[in-house]
């Protein structure tokens, strides 16, 4: 989902379109279900809803943000979004276990404050090289930080799809945080371990540069995912920053 938080447009899977954005903050997320096909597609529902219902309820009630009360709100929002979610596993016997990765983009004034839980990724575009910003909350990743895997083996491991944490299936969760400085031209690319775990960053960064629109750029790293053999599924949200004066020139070309 990419949404305006001063006008309420969305474009997501189900009605995708390009949201366009000038002064404005917008926001990022993708979020990929586990649990079961059911009941990982209403965590991450759930989760994107959440997020999208507070944080823009904060936007248009707190006149002043800076960096660190930026950060405060993304954490608090996606313990709110994890809350709501473990209530309603524990409500309902079927969706026990539910829960759901998060990953999400704040863009404010040339920034981007970025919140995780779970493996699905962030990765910055610039120039022609793609870098992946965010590291995963999971087994693999944990036994590269203590130098027991390489990146490539952990590329090949079996148990590279073990995460952490998730929103939902426990009560509490810890979000991992980061901070961009974003200058135009760049793009960023969030997406579910269906496309990192099948094209490197490389591959993101070469589709993304020679695929347009933002809307084509996800339908061409979709496909490539798929072609190579992605047995779960692909989101990618893709967001082109741009300044007034390139926006002005778009204008006026066109």
């Amino acid at each position: 989902m990419v949404a305006n938080l001063e006008t309420g447009d969305i474009a997501n899977a189900t009605a995708p379109s390009l949201v366009s954005v000038h002064t404005a903050p917008f926001f990022l997320v993708v979020a990929d279900g586990v649990g079961g096909a059911a009941s990982g597609a209403l965590a991450s529902q759930m989760a994107t809803e959440t997020l999208l219902s507070e944080l823009h309820r904060w936007w248009h009630k707190v006149p002043k943000r800076d960096r660190e009360s930026i950060e405060k709100q993304l954490r608090r929002v996606i313990e709110i979004a994890n809350r709501a979610i473990y209530q309603k596993a524990h409500e309902s016997p079927e969706h026990h276990g539910m829960g759901t990765t998060t990953t999400l983009a704040l863009v404010l004034d040339g920034e981007a404050y970025i919140a995780q839980v779970g493996d699905s990724r962030a990765y910055l575009v610039r120039g022609t090289e793609a870098t992946q910003v965010t590291k995963d909350q999971s087994f693999v990743q944990r036994l590269i930080d203590a130098g027991r895997m390489t990146k490539k083996e952990a590329e090949q491991s079996e148990h590279r799809n073990i995460i952490l944490q998730a929103l939902g299936p426990e009560e509490k969760v810890v979000s991992d945080l980061y901070r961009l400085k974003l200058e135009s031209g760049d793009f960023l690319v969030l997406c579910s371990d269906g496309l990192s775990n099948q094209v490197s960053a490389d591959e993101i960064g070469r589709i993304t540069r020679g695929s347009g629109m933002p809307s084509e750029i996800c339908e061409s790293l979709i496909e490539e995912a798929m072609h190579t053999g992605a047995p779960d599924n692909v989101t990618v949200v893709v967001a082109r920053m741009r300044s007034q004066e390139a926006e002005l020139r778009a204008s006026a070309k066109g």
